[in-house]
């Protein structure tokens, strides 16, 4: 820890904020780690409180700190960002990363189609929830929907297992082009408990029609994602 100068030409609070600011550039804190309140920082350095407070605010302002409601001011998480040339693959964009990527299944069940599926794939349908994760941090809550004729899905472990390859494996259908639909949302109790965030927080939704080279649906797919997180990337070609 460094010790500021009261009498350097340089301002306590522009001192402070360098100070962090390599802190933070050297890894002493890291992405998500919380960062002292005002009374031990300016304890710390034997600043005033308003000092520590403008300096806090103007590293919110600059999105380098995070406050979160009643827990405290944090360092802001680097988000992922896909690679335009994974072909829409979590899996692909991590490993590009050199990020460890990781899936938990929430559940694998057969519904009645949903209203929202406007019955494009049946009466009833295969549904699965999960979760994505960027080493070990919660990104995306991930909806599928399948034809209920595809009872596979059911048998097999997906939590390690791609599910464009599981497809063609079984059916010979390759996923080859995707419509894909984004609006924000605001994150349900159960997404935000899945996410850890809080309670309506701000979600980008991606919705896909997957299809094969043909235009034939193979299955529907909702993303709910934590963008502070994992940036979901588009290219067009102009």
């Amino acid at each position: 820890m460094a010790t500021l100068k009261h009498l350097s030409p340089v301002t306590l609070k522009e001192q402070l904020y360098r100070e962090i600011l390599t802190q933070i550039q050297t890894g002493t804190y890291k992405p998500g780690d919380k960062i002292p309140t005002e009374l031990p920082l300016s304890e710390m350095y034997d600043i005033s409180r308003v000092t520590v407070r403008q300096t806090l605010a103007r590293l919110v302002e600059e999105q380098i700190l995070i406050k979160r409601a009643g827990k405290g001011t944090f360092v802001k998480d680097t988000p992922f960002i896909e690679n335009f040339f994974s072909g829409g693959s979590f899996t692909d964009t991590c490993l590009r990363m050199h990020a460890a990527p990781s899936t938990r299944i929430i559940h694998t069940e057969i519904i009645p189609s949903p209203a929202r599926l406007e019955n494009r794939l049946g009466d009833s349908v295969i549904h699965i929830t999960r979760l994505r994760c960027v080493n070990e941090t919660p990104c995306i809550v991930e909806e599928d929907y399948f034809s209920a004729k595809n009872t596979f899905l059911l048998e097999k472990d997906l939590t390690k297992v791609s599910l464009f390859s599981l497809v063609y494996e079984k059916t010979g259908l390759m996923p080859a082009n995707s419509e894909d639909l984004f609006r924000i949302v605001y994150a349900t109790k159960h997404q935000a408990e899945l996410l850890g965030c809080s309670l309506a927080h701000a979600l980008l939704e991606v919705s896909q029609n997957v299809m094969d080279a043909n235009k034939k649906l193979i299955y529907i797919n909702y993303q709910y994602i934590l963008s502070e997180r994992y940036v979901y990337a588009v290219r067009s070609n102009h």
